[in-house]
């Protein structure tokens, strides 16, 4: 008896302390039904599904999820990737894969039961050729934001019926047998480009209809030629005639410094540095081999000769590139061998001497070559700066260099240097010269005992090419002729030289010192330095109009001045905004074109007064800029992308992206050479 009434009191226990339980249990529940959040139940993540799987563009298509979390805000997106056919600043065709930012399709609650259903239709207006998916992304999100999960789901397109077949013709009615068709969305984009064949065709195939296309043709030596805008309303071949007219020869080449990071549909692991361009056509010519292409820091171009000159940063050279077959011709040196011979005092060879070269610099011997000698007791140490001078320090086992003996060897232009090193007998071992030295870290592309190139200019009136640039021992400023090939003078300048503009007379050139903000104009013939005047903070760039007249930008402080080309004295100054990094001159307008690559602006000022004349916006971080002189066209390099500007309206008219961070921008008149 007593044991049942003690099970009882137990039941009454138990019952009495599980209703509570039972009670937060049930509220649980309400409150996930309310909420749609259910951490108890198993989580076999979001499913979305597309029926029917594939279809074309148009095409009615129903969208369902299950296993969402119920009651979430689910948003609904649609992304267009595509394999496209492109021309490449290389000049080939190449596939590349593009994918458009998502677009918004539907957004909505979840039901209760973690499901949804979506009836859509694909776009019509806008075209989508063969090779193209179509991605829907569902996300999910409680109500305070939080992520509830996302599902992806591809939809494969198929091609359409429609076709567009166009003919490229010049004004007189002849096909034109090279370059490219573009077929251009209802929104001016890109969505494919054909080569025209040799019966001056090109044909797409597989397009969607009810469709706006427009055609653009490119074909070098020739205008950019485009048709009205069509309509594909059945799967009827479309057919259209593009007539093209003659443009002014002419190219625009841009450089810059190697990207690593290469576009996966590139073949060649070489990094580009280098992109010729068709001036009227703008498009990408063949080039040489990567590997054969420079680094560019700095162009110039000469009309005269159909060539152009490029110095990469860290310069042993100089590159000529030929604009027209885009080939790299044998390159003019700036820098020359050393030979050296290591002898006893019996006049014998001393095999494996270390040879060690300094240079001097206020009393510190900074290290910058070694080699070892042969058997013969010679070492040949390649691609020394032309002009400078070296302390030559010689190390060898049972043997030293007397005090006295100590060698300094300085580089001619043009030929190979030659030094005679006579070592004493004494047993000892080889070691380092006593002396104290520094070694300079520099980095992979510009060590610091290398020549850092400024700026390379033509003259032309002489056809003189000049160089300026600096070392840590002074600054240089070269005089070349082309045609042969040599160093007709290498001048001594303070180091800091910068830009060098000559001054049209052929005999005088200005150059900049940007960290003494001096601008100094100095004869060539003789290196003598005839005026100096100071100007505004760190003088960037420099230019000169038809008349001789100076422009100096000042980067810190954004100043433009305009200095009398015989006494240097200042004619007429404009504050503009810091960042002016680059300067032009378009003689047709009388206008001084201006780019400031803090703002991502470019400014046109009147020559005479520097008033403004124009202020406009351009792509980031602009780099270079040129003025064509045969058309009149405004070329802008920004950081990765090229802008071209029509002449009258300032309109923008051409661009196109360039993989590499573009340093240098140059056009150049080829109508005195056959292209």
């Amino acid at each position: 008896m007593a044991t049942s009434r003690a099970i009882t009191i137990a039941s009454i226990i138990g019952a009495v302390l599980l209703v509570p339980v039972i009670v937060i249990l049930a509220l649980g529940l309400y409150g996930s039904s309310i909420t749609g959040d259910f951490p108890l139940s198993e989580d076999r993540g979001p499913n979305l599904t597309i029926q029917p799987p594939t279809g074309t563009t148009g095409s009615k298509i129903t969208l369902r999820g299950y296993d969402w979390v119920p009651q979430t805000l689910l948003r609904i997106e649609m992304m267009i990737i595509s394999n496209q056919p492109s021309l490449g600043i290389d000049g080939r065709m190449e596939e590349v894969l593009t994918k458009s930012p998502a677009v918004f399709v539907e957004e909505l609650i979840v039901s209760r039961g973690g499901t949804f259903t979506v009836d859509t239709r694909l776009p019509t207006t806008l075209p989508l050729t063969p090779q193209t998916t179509v991605v829907f992304k569902a996300s999910a999100t409680y109500r305070g934001g939080e992520s509830a999960g996302e599902s992806h789901k591809s939809f494969p397109i198929i091609a359409g019926t429609g076709t567009i077949e166009a003919t490229v013709h010049d004004t007189d009615g002849k096909p034109l047998k090279r370059g490219v068709v573009e077929l251009l969305s209802n929104r001016g984009n890109v969505i494919a480009a054909i080569p025209i064949s040799t019966s001056g065709i090109a044909r797409f195939v597989g397009l969607p209809v009810n469709t706006n296309y427009d055609i653009r043709a490119r074909v070098p030596g020739y205008t950019v030629g485009r048709s009205d805008t069509m309509r594909l309303v059945d799967d009827k071949v479309t057919r259209i005639l593009v007539q093209l007219s003659r443009g002014l020869p002419g190219r625009i080449v841009v450089g810059g410094i190697p990207n690593t990071a290469r576009r996966e549909t590139t073949e060649s692991n070489e990094p580009q540095t280098m992109a010729i361009l068709d001036l009227p056509s703008m498009s990408p010519m063949p080039t040489a081999i990567p590997a054969d292409l420079p680094a560019v820091w700095a162009m110039a171009s000469d009309s005269n000769r159909g060539r152009i000159f490029v110095l990469d940063e860290s310069a042993t050279a100089i590159h000529v590139i030929n604009p027209i077959t885009g080939v790299v011709d044998a390159p003019i040196p700036l820098a020359f061998p050393l030979q050296l011979t290591v002898v006893n005092e019996g006049g014998k060879p001393v095999p494996s001497a270390t040879i060690r070269l300094f240079w001097n610099i206020r009393g510190q011997r900074v290290f910058v070559r070694e080699a070892r000698t042969s058997l013969e007791g010679r070492a040949r140490i390649p691609e020394l700066i032309s002009g400078s001078s070296y302390n030559v320090f010689v190390t060898a086992p049972g043997y030293f260099q007397p005090l006295a003996a100590r060698t300094t060897a300085t580089i001619v232009p043009n030929k190979t240097s030659s030094v005679t090193v006579v070592l004493r007998a004494e047993d000892t071992r080889d070691q380092l010269s006593p002396l104290p030295f520094t070694k300079l870290p520099g980095t992979s592309r510009a060590p610091a005992t290398s020549l850092v190139v400024a700026d390379i200019a033509i003259d032309p009136l002489n056809g003189n090419l000049y160089v300026t640039g600096s070392d840590l021992t002074r600054g240089h400023l070269f005089v070349l002729d082309p045609e042969t090939g040599l160093i007709l003078h290498d001048w001594v300048v303070p180091a800091g030289v910068g830009d060098i503009v000559p001054a049209g007379d052929g005999q005088t050139v200005f150059i900049t010192n940007r960290p003494f903000s001096t601008v100094a104009r100095i004869d060539i013939k003789t290196g003598k330095e005839e005026r100096r005047v100071t100007i505004p903070s760190w003088p960037e760039s420099l230019a000169r109009d038809a008349s001789g007249s100076l422009f100096v930008a000042s980067l810190r402080d954004g100043s433009v001045t305009r200095l009398n080309p015989t006494t240097l004295g200042v004619e007429a100054f404009r504050q503009l905004d810091e960042g002016i990094n680059r300067l032009a001159v378009d003689e047709r307008s009388n206008t001084l074109i201006t780019t400031n690559h803090w703002t991502n602006t470019i400014t046109g000022l009147a020559l005479e007064d520097l008033k403004t004349r124009f202020f406009l916006p351009v792509a980031e971080s602009p780099r270079a800029v040129a003025v064509d002189s045969a058309s009149g066209s405004l070329v802008v390099a920004s950081k990765n992308m090229l802008s071209v500007y029509s002449p009258k309206t300032l309109e923008l008219s051409h661009t196109l992206r360039i993989p590499m961070p573009i340093h240098d921008v140059v056009t150049i008149d080829l109508q005195r050479h056959a292209l």
